[in-house]
């Protein structure tokens, strides 16, 4: 364990990194210029220094001299105070002579190892709310299900959660292709972590529009923290060009550096401290690390000479995390929730038994879920909020290693991700092995911005402007797709199995059976809004109601290369050029394309006993 060491401040410039050792510490920061010890290293490792000033504010003896972009020397190589942990700050290692991460391709490949990259961006405010405009455009992103159910507007922050394997770097690099064909940006950054995530096509990458900062093999294989500046430096190379006016998407392709050098802090700060944190603190601290990434991205007003335009940051950000495995379909095999266990395996349930000692409230709650035939099982636990039961071989692996997390944290952590964030997008992991994609959970994915009016409660409301950031061929398809699609999980409480108007919802649900079917496409596959708007009509409207289930949903699906889809632009072309030239659908575009769908089922019909009469022979 390392032994506290004192600091002093100086401007010595950066240097090239040496093996860890305890030893004097120098912290230089431009504001900094007294030379009197202030600080001390607390922990340390190669991931990282836990460093603590002496100076605390309200203790009489002067201000923090540490902060966010605070650079600490130690043992001849720099670090970089990143975000702050009770009392203490967690620096992240700067400048190594073997880089963890390399610059590939774009005008960032010369760039050096980005130290003052990212000391700039550390000290770089996030943009205030004056400085912001409000959303009012979207980015295509050539997904049906992104673009009807949860928008990326420009400016805008998504998340992206879903276990390992579920399709997280798959679907980011669907949208990145999509905005560099369309030009919908002026750069495309990524930071990549996995050497294994899917690779942007090879025309794209020379397009001098896209840089991709990517870990290199050795260093994908240590601690997730140990890359917290590369992190950091693709941001603030996003961030240039948002603030010279340009537009920019940036793919994070993990956030686990910033959750790893969290965790670490966190066992490093109770370790010093001897106690646990207050919660309180802790997760007030949690939240400001967190918004301090996710508040980057941001539309802002103009500020060039000519006031035309001001620059953007549109953010899309992958936590890899089976915390939301709870929010599965219904479905009417697996009773309430459809729940799904790993292939070979059962899914445990608990008793309320299970629970005793808790608040009367979360008993409460409980008993509403068993009274609903709900099963107690860690995803439906996981689904509203509350805290697994632990047996005693459970409460020691809670106790996890440092930069690791335990079950409870890794839910808080991603509900306090989720509630900074502009919008979400859940994959469901099971979905994705199926062969499922995007493997979107329907009732967990949305988007909070983009989706309204101008908000000026004084406006009258045919004066307010309208800031639905999808497509106006999108905007009246999608505005009752999501309540349908949750009257059908709806359906699958109902006890008994029986109802009153059973034949009216199995019509219901084998129209949302086509659109589940029309919401997934295979990779590289993009659709063009009025494509997209053709079929969600097509699927919604029962025209395809003459077909059986399975052939109406192969129909539907494939994206851009999809049966109906081929139909329309080849026997109906002049419908989706209608469509999309519409400012809003009108009833002569939705008859026409009725009749263009009718047409289609009644050739799929008539090729029906030919086709089923060559597969026997």
């Amino acid at each position: 364990m390392l032994s506290r060491c004192s600091v002093s401040i100086t401007c010595h410039g950066i240097v090239a990194r040496t093996p860890w050792a305890a030893g004097r510490v120098v912290l230089s920061r431009r504001r900094l210029s007294s030379a009197s010890p202030l600080a001390e290293v607390v922990r340390g490792s190669e991931a990282g220094l836990l460093v603590q000033s002496t100076h605390q504010p309200g203790s009489g003896s002067g201000q923090d001299n540490l902060g966010a972009g605070s650079v600490v020397k130690h043992g001849g190589h720099p670090y970089v105070c990143v975000f702050r942990v009770d009392r203490y700050w967690f620096a992240a290692p700067l400048g190594t002579a073997a880089p963890a991460a390399r610059w590939l391709g774009g005008p960032d490949r010369e760039a050096p190892s980005g130290e003052v990259e990212v000391v700039s961006c550390l000290e770089r405010p996030t943009p205030t709310q004056k400085q912001r405009v409000p959303l009012s455009e979207g980015i295509t992103t050539g997904l049906i299900s992104v673009d009807t159910l949860s928008p990326l507007g420009r400016g805008q922050s998504m998340l992206v959660c879903g276990p390992r394997g579920a399709g997280k770097s798959t679907l980011a690099r669907e949208v990145l292709e999509q905005v560099l064909t369309t030009k919908l940006v002026d750069r495309a950054l990524r930071f990549r972590m996995d050497p294994s995530a899917p690779l942007v096509s090879a025309c794209l990458q020379s397009s001098g529009a896209f840089s991709e900062l990517a870990a290199t093999p050795e260093a994908a294989m240590q601690a997730p923290a140990t890359l917290l500046a590369s992190f950091f430096a693709a941001v603030g190379a996003a961030e240039r060009v948002r603030d010279s006016g340009g537009h920019a998407l940036l793919v994070l392709d993990s956030i686990a550096p910033l959750t790893g050098a969290w965790n670490l802090a966190h066992s490093w700060a109770e370790e010093a401290l001897g106690r646990p944190i207050e919660p309180d603190v802790l997760g007030a601290q949690r939240r400001a690390c967190f918004s301090a990434l996710l508040e980057r991205a941001a539309c802002l007003k103009p500020t060039n000479e000519d006031k035309t335009r001001g620059g953007s940051l549109t953010m899309l950000v992958l936590a890899e995390t089976e915390a939301m495995r709870a929010v599965s379909t219904v479905s009417a095999s697996s009773g309430a929730l459809g729940i799904k266990a790993a292939a070979g395996g059962k899914v445990f349930a608990y008793s309320l038994d299970d629970f005793k000692g808790r608040r009367e409230k979360e008993i409460s709650r409980l008993k509403h879920l068993v009274d609903r035939g709900i099963p107690l099982t860690d995803a439906t636990l996981a689904a509203v909020g509350i805290a697994a039961p632990e047996s005693q071989s459970q409460s020691s692996a809670a106790a996890a290693a440092p930069g690791q997390w335990n079950r409870a944290e890794e839910v808080a952590a991603m509900r306090e991700l989720q509630s900074l964030s502009d919008g979400q997008v859940i994959l469901d992991g099971a979905a994705a092995a199926a062969g499922d994609f995007p493997a979107l959970v329907s009732g967990a994915t949305f988007s909070r911005f983009g989706l309204g009016g101008s908000g000026k409660s004084d406006a009258q409301p045919e004066a307010r402007q309208h800031r639905d950031v999808r497509a106006p061929a999108l905007q009246a398809v999608a505005a009752h797709l999501r309540l349908q699609l949750a009257l059908e999980r709806d359906a699958g409480f109902r006890p008994g199995g029986q109802s009153a108007g059973q034949d009216a919802d199995g019509v219901h649900s084998a129209r949302m059976a086509a659109v589940r079917a029309s919401l997934l496409q295979p990779p590289r596959t993009p659709m063009q809004t009025e494509e997209m708007a053709a079929v969600l009509l097509s699927a919604c409207s029962g025209a395809l109601d003459a077909l059986p289930a399975d052939e109406a949903a192969r129909c539907l699906r494939g994206g851009s290369g999809g049966l109906l889809l081929q139909h329309l632009r080849e026997a109906a072309p002049k419908v989706l050029q209608r469509i999309a030239e519409e400012r809003e659908l009108s009833v002569e575009a939705a008859r026409e394309l009725e009749v263009a769908v009718r047409l289609f089922v009644a050739l799929r019909k008539a090729w029906a006993p030919a086709a089923a009469a060559a597969a026997g022979a």
